[in-house]
């Protein structure tokens, strides 16, 4: 975090303010992911890349799987969005995730549904953000 902070002549209050965003209903912790990366910004260009690309088709598979009631499939989905999530700093998006996996394990369709809504939403703000921070970050 030193490095970033010096990188960018910043201290205390500011570079949090750098780093910190707002996503959807939950925050995505920048700070934290960057302290993760030990600020590489090549690695997290090549993590929000593929996140990008992976969200939405693991999100369609899990809608597929929720509609075909195969609640196997959309606990795996729901597993592996949750450890993206989560690994990129996404909290509020990542425990929407753990809570739809929850559902699915115990094959309940009428919550994993409203949780799989709620997923869709949640990254849905988040994409957006990701794209931008994407422009922002060299390639």
């Amino acid at each position: 975090m030193k490095k970033i902070m010096n990188k960018h002549g910043l201290e205390g209050a500011d570079a949090a303010k750098m780093v910190a965003v707002k996503v959807g209903a939950g925050d995505w912790d920048l700070n934290e992911l960057m302290e993760r990366l030990d600020g590489d910004e090549e690695f997290l260009r090549e993590l929000l890349v593929i996140f990008q690309q992976d969200g939405p088709v693991i999100l369609a598979k899990s809608r597929e799987a929720l509609a075909a009631r195969d609640f196997g499939e959309l606990t795996r989905a729901a597993h592996t969005l949750k450890g993206m999530l989560k690994n990129l700093a996404m909290g509020a998006a990542g425990e929407t995730a753990a809570a739809l996996e929850a559902a699915a394990r115990k094959e309940l369709r009428e919550e994993s549904k409203d949780r799989l809504e709620q997923l869709a939403r949640d990254l849905d703000g988040i994409l957006p953000e990701v794209e931008a921070r994407l422009a922002e970050v060299k390639s």
